[in-house]
Order: structure tokens, then sequence, then C-alpha cells
């Protein structure tokens, strides 16, 4: 519908820029915040990242440590035989491994 002045015609002019204007402004503000959140999941990221490789997160698990160095240990193979262990040596009465030393059992 044409205006019927130059005055209205401007007028219109105006309001269509500005609702072009808004619609743009609109997309673009959107957008700042679509790439603000993407950065700040980034930083997130790249810190819990770098605190977990810190602290050993990633590393391998190291075996278990053992009671006695292996360069310590002779093969029983080349020990003298009156230094080997016997088996009463290592065995453990069953009644003095339950209670624990100074402990009394109430029943």
């Amino acid at each position: 519908m044409p205006a019927k002045s130059k005055h209205m015609e401007r007028r219109k002019q105006r309001i269509a820029n500005a609702k072009k204007n808004a619609r743009l402004a609109g997309k673009i503000r959107r957008r700042r915040q679509l790439q603000a959140l993407l950065g700040l999941v980034v930083i997130a990221a790249v810190l819990t990242l770098g605190y977990l490789w810190q602290t050993g997160f990633f590393d391998d698990p190291e075996p278990p440590a053992e009671d006695m160095p292996t360069e310590d240990v002779i093969p029983t193979d080349q020990m003298p035989t009156d230094q080997l262990p016997t088996e009463e040596a290592t065995d453990v009465p069953e009644d003095d491994a339950s209670e624990a030393p100074g402990e009394e059992t109430t029943e």
C-alpha cells in the first residue's frame, strides 16, 4: 500500500528498517551467547583435564609394593637346606589368629 505523502513514506521505511535491525540484532545476540557458552564449556573441560592430569588420573596404576626388594631375595633352589623355612614356623594356630593380642572374648 503506497504512502500518501513523503512524510508517511519515510516513516514506513524507518519502521521497516527498525524491524530488520531488531531481527539481525537478535540473531547476533543469540550467536554471541552460544559462542560464550561454548567458550565456557571448553575452558571448564581444559581445567578439568589439567586437574586430572596433575593428580595422576591418566597414569598407569603401579603394581602393588612388595615386602622385600627382589635383589635381596635368594632363590630357594640356591639356598642351603638348613636355612629353608619349615612348615611349622610358617603355620599360625587358628585360635590365636582369630583373637587380637590383649582382647578378651565374652561368650
